[in-house]
């Protein structure tokens, strides 16, 4: 009996260690219609991208909608993934977490005097329950008990140690036919507070234009290795396309409408936002326009101009402060959003509204169809009051959003870039992150 036993606890070890999902693709994702307004970034900082020090407890906000009311129980784990995101394969969830490896959303709100009735649901990350131990990347993963597999949404984050010491130049190219269309970026790394033998087999710089993974360059190589300092400074190689300035989309108030917003219905049903109509802009000049570099921001403008109700209560600050959370984060209410894309002919290809709002993703709901009776491209969108970038975008040859055909290039656009540099030593078992430095371009 004893050594049945212990047979069995050693088989609950074994499948404790290897139980983590397993999924099609670890990148950032939502797998239900009824969840919107998914967001992961520094806690306190809307505008940052997901990356963590090695040891700061509570160091990312993650929050979301659930439209469908039904007030689901969430849980969540995170997955230690190399640098090209895929699970390390060498390690298991023991090796990488501290504590308990999941932990249950347990905060959460409900909306109040809005036609769009949801749960709004926030999460910060590493807590008591689940914590990491070593840096790189992972992926968050949420989903209802016993579904691990199934999941509800992801979202990619980092976890960087302080090891390196990085430097940052953004040029033109020097290859002439990308002059006024590219941006290239020259960097060093200086690697003296790291036991390093092997410098050009060991360390993996990353860099990502506006958080979009798709067009990261990976795995550069250093150009030279002098003493402990490593150059990048290559001529055409580290290249991205410049864009334009995100188009903006003010829709923040249901009452008031921005330069963005032609007209605001309002139906027993909810809220309707006609958008000014739009064309395409490859073919105009560079106009600078202060941009998010494509993020968003669901905020309510309206709560601006309600009153606080006058007793002396509600005149202390906390009070104060009380009534503003509850107008902003939950009496925020959704819209659809009209969108339109002026074009003379008919492309004979799928337009999409594509963005953070999208996951850089050209996603089915987001998609333009042609209408003859306005000439032009004409879709429906569903968001929360706020304030969102976006851009129109056809598929290229990799399926990946293709914005240069309908927006353009110029070389200086105001981007925001990411540089990540991953680090595994000769028999090391997985992609250490040991600095990460962000940068905007300007010229």
């Amino acid at each position: 009996m004893k050594y049945r036993l212990l047979l069995l606890f050693f088989l609950f070890i074994i499948s404790t260690v290897h139980a983590q999902p397993r999924l099609d693709s670890y990148e950032d994702a939502v797998y239900r219609d009824y969840i919107k307004s998914v967001r992961l970034h520094v806690n306190g900082l809307a505008l940052t991208q997901p990356v963590a020090a090695l040891g700061q407890m509570d160091a990312l906000e993650l929050s979301f909608d659930e439209l469908d009311g039904r007030g689901t129980r969430y849980y969540y784990t995170v997955i230690h993934c190399d640098r090209h995101w895929q699970p390390t394969q060498e390690l298991s969830q023991f090796d990488y977490l501290n504590g308990f490896r999941e932990g249950e959303i347990r905060d959460y709100e409900i909306s109040s005097g809005t036609y769009q009735d949801y749960l709004y649901y926030f999460l910060t990350i590493p807590n008591d329950e689940v914590k990491w131990s070593i840096s790189g990347n992972y992926l968050l993963v949420v989903y209802e008990s016993g579904y691990e597999d199934d999941p509800v949404l992801t979202r990619r984050f980092m976890v960087t140690e302080d090891k390196v010491k990085i430097s940052t130049n953004v040029v033109r190219p020097a290859v002439v036919a990308l002059d006024d269309t590219h941006q290239e970026i020259d960097f060093g790394i200086d690697t003296k507070d790291l036991n390093c033998n092997n410098p050009r087999a060991e360390f993996f710089p990353t860099l990502i234009q506006n958080g979009r993974w798709a067009t990261a360059i990976q795995d550069i190589p250093p150009r030279m290795v002098t003493g402990t300092y490593l150059d990048y400074n290559y001529q055409g190689k580290i290249v991205f396309e410049g864009g334009k300035e995100f188009r903006n989309m003010d829709i923040s108030s249901m009452i008031y409408r921005s330069e963005d917003v032609l007209d605001i219905e309002e139906y027993k049903e909810g809220f309707s936002t006609i958008l000014r109509p739009a064309e395409p802009r490859a073919r105009q000049s560079y106009l600078w326009r202060r941009d998010l570099n494509g993020m968003f921001v669901p905020y309510n403008r309206d709560y601006t101009h309600k009153i606080i109700p006058p007793d002396s209560l509600a005149s202390t600050l906390n009070l104060v402060a009380r009534f503003n959370y509850r107008e902003q984060i939950l009496h925020t209410d959704y819209s659809e959003v009209i969108v339109t894309l002026k074009m003379p002919d008919n492309l004979e290809t799928p337009v999409y509204v594509v963005g953070g709002l999208t996951d850089w993703k050209m996603l089915p709901e987001n998609r333009l169809t042609y209408d003859d009776r306005v000439g032009g491209y004409v879709g429906r969108l569903f968001l929360k009051q706020g304030y969102y970038n976006y851009g129109f975008a056809v598929s290229d040859p990799l399926g990946n959003p293709d914005f240069a055909f309908l927006e353009g290039n110029w070389y200086a656009t105001e981007n925001q870039y990411t540089l990540l540099t991953y680090f595994r030593p000769i028999g090391g078992q997985y992609d250490r992150l040991v600095g990460v430095i962000t940068f905007d371009t300007y010229y």
